[in-house]
């Protein structure tokens, strides 16, 4: 099977697998948003940690912004995303991420037209890796995001306390 294929139906699996993580959320949890930030902060553990492999150090002691920065690159240097798939700016005390090209607006669609609780799995990495950073730099943060199914999504990260 060619390359193209493979990573067209490797995206269909991600996007169903994850349609049914947070699905099952929606069904089984008080506070879905709660369990999606613990989810996200325990599942991108193992990407962070092979990155070694990759040429990469994880930088502890930066800023949860900078965290953030760092993570996309790594994102970016292990070919998951591409520089032209999001923009980032902004500082410790409030950033905006768009997400300009993501592979899971079929998921987030799917959960949008079925009138769910959704969470963005990008938003949810980003805090995660604040978290493998400094262990509660997170919960720091409150973020909203606009669902748009024709065009980039955004999300502000907002620091609400110390």
């Amino acid at each position: 099977m060619e390359t193209e294929k493979r990573l067209k139906y490797v995206g269909v699996i991600m996007n169903a697998w994850l349609y049914g993580v947070e699905d099952t959320a929606n069904l089984f949890f008080d506070k879905p948003k709660l369990f999606y930030r613990k989810w996200g902060a325990i599942a991108i553990r193992p990407f962070i940690e092979s990155w070694n492999d990759l040429g990469i150090e994880f930088q502890k002691g930066l800023s949860p912004y900078n965290t953030s920065k760092m993570f996309i690159e790594a994102l970016v240097k292990s070919n998951f995303m591409n520089e032209d798939d999001f923009d980032m700016c902004g500082d410790d005390n409030k950033f905006v991420f768009s997400a300009i090209r993501c592979p899971y607006k079929e998921h987030c669609g799917r959960l949008s037209f079925e009138k769910k609780e959704l969470a963005c799995l990008r938003a949810i990495t980003l805090l995660g890796a604040m978290d493998f950073n400094k262990e509660g730099d997170s919960q720091k943060y409150k973020y909203d995001f606009e669902f748009v199914l024709e065009n980039p999504c955004t999300i502000i990260f907002e620091k609400f306390k110390d």
